[in-house]
């Protein structure tokens, strides 16, 4: 299995399926959501709502609407929690048979990068995904490439 850092917009990654971390904090889940619903279209919104809340470490798969990929792993995800809801999200891939999955990468400081690279390196070692991509902005892919290292 393979795990890459790169830049970009999540959105345009071609994969199965992209995470989706659910924000507890209202403010940035309207942000985030409704970037993700004007690209994915209200199918994906609708299919998110019928299944009902989600909790951490709970995770719903979606199709992935107008998206590129092929479905949407919703994973509600607080600094804190990373780690659990990561690992949820990646064994949702696996266990649905999926072979790339991209995850954002947010920047939420030191606590939450290390809770992001625990859980991919505890998957890595799992296994059942060909390929794992970190997308994100800025200074914080940089950052993951060097804690993930090359021969991941």
């Amino acid at each position: 299995m393979k795990i890459s850092a790169i830049q970009g917009d999540i959105t345009q990654v071609d994969v199965d399926a992209i995470v989706f971390p659910a924000e507890e904090d209202k403010g940035l889940k309207r942000r985030v959501e409704d970037r993700l619903l004007e690209r994915a279209g209200t199918e994906v919104e609708q299919e998110t709502v019928a299944r009902g809340p989600l909790h951490v470490g709970d995770t719903i798969l979606t199709s992935g609407g107008n998206l590129r990929c092929r479905y949407v792993i919703h994973a509600p995800m607080t600094a804190e929690d990373v780690r659990r809801s990561t690992l949820a999200a990646l064994r949702c891939a696996a266990g649905n048979h999926l072979r790339t999955v991209a995850i954002p990468a947010f920047p939420r400081g030191e606590q939450a990068t290390n809770a992001l690279v625990s859980a991919l390196l505890d998957f890595h070692l799992e296994g059942g995904l060909e390929e794992i991509f970190i997308v994100g902005q800025g200074e914080i892919v940089g950052t993951l490439e060097r804690r993930i290292g090359p021969d991941n």
